[in-house]
């Protein structure tokens, strides 16, 4: 699973492959830019205006600073208790555990606090890839429908010939009906763009109706994660909010335990509960460490079946892109029917959706190391 380290993973998007090589002059007319165009949206972007929007930064900065407070007031009480003068568990506890509480609660509510760019910026990525997968599929779209309202013209133009054809009015017709099938589903591919476009804006803070450009590419998608995999295994023992409150559990039954046994008798009601307490919030404590174990194992494994799929349905559609224009060719001397083309056509409609699921699959599989 690790055979090369590298430093970023760029953006791969359908329409570099799918515009590049099947229509040339549709892709320069995509990255030639307008003045009037909409404004280009990047995943720096994306986080910028995130950053800018998204209040949880202020609210972790305020539970933080409020935790705080309580740790020195439970510390107040706590030296209200002389050790001294405790004769029961209850006064113990009374002493020891709020204490013990409040200090995880301010460590826990300052780990949050310090994550919470990194959560910001997750939250941007899957916002911007929201809205590429959207945009791409509106664009395939529209891609598609040009491809057939050109069979239209050269169906249309053959028709039209005075020499004999092969050419019927029943061909014509089947064309002209896939042209309206293609364009009813570029027309849903806008509208699902357009709702994309508003459900993501409020996540980036903007206009309900601001457009968006995202430019293809040139960048391929590489074959490793930008994190070799023992590193992030190893990583796993780092302190997140998540894994101190649960050692933390751990450490504070761990602590009425303690207090059962110096204040009281272990075979009591109270001494069972609390050993119970601490076998449970140690299955807890193993249970989140295995979950994230095997979430890592999870996300490697998706990267990388993600990749071979993509790359594997590029190149189905890079054949079958190629026999569509052979087909095309052939149609026009005559050697072939309509309906031969318009098989060959939705075999290729086919193949290039597989393309946009598979991309759209593997930016999920991938945002997880950006």
């Amino acid at each position: 699973m690790n055979r090369v380290r590298f430093n970023s993973i760029l953006s791969v998007t359908f329409l570099t492959f799918i515009f590049c090589s099947s229509s040339p002059s549709f892709a320069a007319k995509n990255t030639t830019i307008d003045m009037d165009s909409p404004e280009i949206l990047t995943i720096k972007k994306a986080i910028e205006l995130v950053k800018a929007a998204d209040p949880e930064l202020s609210i972790a900065r305020i539970n933080a600073e409020n935790d705080e407070l309580n740790m020195r007031l439970a510390n107040l009480d706590y030296r209200l208790i002389d050790a001294d003068s405790i004769d029961s568990v209850a006064l113990a506890v009374q002493k020891y555990i709020p204490k013990a509480e409040g200090d995880l609660s301010a460590r826990v509510s300052k780990l949050y606090h310090d994550t919470v760019p990194g959560t910001l910026n997750a939250k941007a990525i899957v916002s911007y890839y929201q809205l590429l997968e959207a945009y791409n599929k509106k664009e395939w779209k529209k891609h598609r429908y040009q491809r057939v309202d050109e069979l239209s013209v050269v169906v249309k133009e053959m028709a039209s010939r005075h020499e004999p054809t092969s050419i019927t009015v029943e061909d014509t017709m089947q064309v002209e009906t896939r042209l309206a099938s293609t364009q009813v589903e570029w027309l849903e591919a806008e509208r699902n763009w357009s709702e994309t476009k508003i459900k993501q804006n409020e996540i980036l803070g903007v206009d309900a109706k601001k457009d968006w450009l995202l430019l293809p590419e040139q960048d391929a998608a590489t074959e490793d994660p930008p994190i070799m995999f023992e590193d992030a295994i190893a990583s796993l023992a780092s302190d997140t909010s998540v894994s101190v409150q649960k050692k933390g559990d751990v450490q504070i039954a761990q602590l009425h335990v303690d207090l059962v046994n110096r204040y009281s008798v272990p075979s009591t009601d109270p001494g069972k509960i609390a050993r119970n307490n601490l076998e449970k919030a140690n299955i807890e404590l193993e249970k989140m460490k295995r979950a994230n174990t095997f979430a890592m194992y999870s996300l490697y494994q998706s990267y990388e079946d993600g990749y071979k799929l993509l790359q594997t349905c590029k190149r189905a559609v890079e054949l079958a892109t190629n026999n569509y224009n052979m087909m095309i060719t052939q149609l026009k001397q005559g050697h072939l029917g309509t309906g031969e083309i318009l098989q060959a056509e939705q075999e290729l409609a086919h193949l290039e959706n597989r393309y946009v699921e598979a991309e759209n699959s593997f930016n999920q599989a991938r945002l997880n190391f950006q």
